[in-house]
């Protein structure tokens, strides 16, 4: 088994360190994404910097890093598939959270980008997608309650982080995973500034996130 973990940990890194974002963003805008607007290779920042469509092409890939992060952890320890109303054994608890935390990890320090990247938020969620869609929906709900009271997406993004370990933990009954939860709102809680929130970017050229979407093509930058 620790041999197997090995594997899922460089595998993982492997695998979250494959710069979608940075390839995105350089193939439409013919520029390197750690110059442009925040600097952050993500998501975000090719929605803001680049196209918004390109933006999406980026959120359907980081999401599958998360996805194909369960599933190689599954096929290397040979678990089914996760079932939201069947508990997954310990070994599978465990080879699926090495493999989350070590593909967002490498999403976030890329190995080809000197260790650069975005903050691995995108691939979370896609991880949880299927290990608990339950927890990912509490979560975003948290976050959009917080946003409302707040007015700060920074801090809606911090109470959520705070809170869904636990949440993940109650809901799935896995001492496991409330750990494998802790342990990732931690790479994610360490690595996330003000001066990198692409949203307070939106929030100084747009009213709201829905005006950014929906509003007309921003002239890229020189």
């Amino acid at each position: 088994m620790i041999l197997q973990l090995i594997g899922l940990t460089v595998a993982g890194y492997l695998l979250g360190s494959i710069p979608i974002a940075w390839i995105v963003a350089k193939l439409v805008t013919g520029k390197d994404l750690r110059t442009l607007g925040s600097g952050n290779v993500g998501v975000m920042n090719v929605a803001l910097s680049a196209t918004r469509w390109a933006g999406l092409l980026v959120f359907l890939g980081e999401a599958a890093k998360g996805v194909m992060a369960v599933y190689l952890a599954t096929l290397l320890v040979g678990c089914g598939f996760p079932q939201p109303s069947i508990p997954a054994p310990l070994e599978c608890q465990q080879a699926g959270g090495v493999a989350v935390l070590a593909t967002v990890i490498g999403t976030r320090w890329m190995i080809w980008l000197r260790f650069a990247g975005g903050r691995g938020n995108t691939a979370g969620m896609g991880a949880m997608l299927v290990l608990s869609w339950q927890t990912l929906a509490i979560g975003l709900a948290i976050w959009v309650l917080v946003r409302l009271v707040s007015k700060s997406s920074f801090w809606a993004t911090r109470a959520s982080l705070i809170i869904w370990p636990f949440v993940f933990g109650l809901l799935t009954g896995s001492v496991a995973y409330f750990i494998f939860g802790l342990a990732l709102s931690g790479v994610y809680l360490t690595t996330h500034e003000t001066v990198t929130d692409d949203h307070t970017i939106i929030k100084e050229r747009w009213p709201n996130l829905w005006a950014f979407l929906i509003g007309p093509k921003r002239r890229r930058e020189s």
